[in-house]
């Protein structure tokens, strides 16, 4: 008798409110509040025939270590089933304990017995209030008159991206500001996006906390992606002791880096 085999067809689950592109898979506080909805596009071998089924298993697992799983969903889904997707539910209460989990999905398809597993899905809950963003937003000192980083931008745009932070009252020494970038293919800062969302840290010295201070975005990996019409969300937030104390409005900058009449962009593509 033949044995099951496994197969690598099923795709990634997706979580309404996770970016796709985001690796830590962090879950806003409205979904952690409301709960939120898993999907798994419709697989290849979707039953053809009356009575054949495929038996779909979500397992959850938190916290990572010891390596324990719960099944959270199970069903079996016959011919007459067919849709282009297939949802289920994470409650709240699944998602009360803050740290790291991870989601993944089962197929096992009764007319061979073959089971399919998904990518693990890693998950990131934190149920910290967010800061309502008061202090002034990161600007970029090499952009031009209508707020673009161009080719002839005074630091090339090949080279680096530099976010001006302005002093804020609430800065002191040894508090750490952490700067999030990310990248779109809008004017506007809208998606889709371009990049996932990074994070790059900065400890703040007491000159810098009364001057202000600049911080560098190298432009590989994450500024490459943009290259026509597109544009670069900066964020920043001030933690004192690992506690947040004041969180930036967006600073928008527009990214253009065709030279015209050449066949590359400078820096190249993507």
């Amino acid at each position: 008798m033949a044995q099951p085999k496994s197969q690598v067809r099923a795709v990634a689950l997706r979580i309404d409110g996770v970016s796709d592109l985001d690796p830590e898979g962090r879950i806003p506080l409205e979904q952690l509040t409301n709960g939120t909805t898993g999907r798994i596009t419709r697989w290849a071998d979707f039953p053809a025939q009356p009575g054949i089924y495929s038996e779909l298993t979500v397992y959850w697992k938190q916290p990572i270590n010891p390596p324990t799983e719960t099944v959270i969903f199970n069903n079996r889904y016959y011919q007459v089933d067919d849709q282009p997707e297939f949802t289920f539910s994470i409650t709240p209460l699944m998602m009360s304990v803050d740290g790291t989990a991870e989601i993944r999905y089962l197929l096992v398809h009764s007319a061979n017995s073959n089971f399919d597993p998904s990518p693990i899905r890693k998950l990131t809950i934190d149920h910290t209030p967010v800061l309502v963003p008061t202090l002034a937003e990161p600007t970029f000192p090499d952009s031009n008159l209508w707020g673009y980083l161009n080719c002839a931008s005074p630091v090339p745009i090949w080279e680096k991206v530099r976010v001006l932070i302005a002093p804020e009252s609430i800065f002191s020494r040894q508090d750490e500001c952490v700067l999030e970038w990310q990248g779109f293919s809008s004017l506007n800062g809208c998606p889709p996006a371009l990049t996932p969302i990074y994070e790059f840290r900065k400890t703040i010295s007491g000159s810098e906390a009364i001057n202000g201070f600049v911080m560098e975005i190298p432009f590989v990996p994450y500024v490459k992606p943009m290259v026509n019409n597109n544009s670069g969300i900066a964020q920043y937030t001030v933690y004192r002791n690992g506690v947040p104390k004041g969180k930036s409005k967006m600073g928008l900058v527009r990214i253009d880096r065709i030279i015209p009449g050449e066949p590359m962009p400078c820096g190249g593509f993507a």
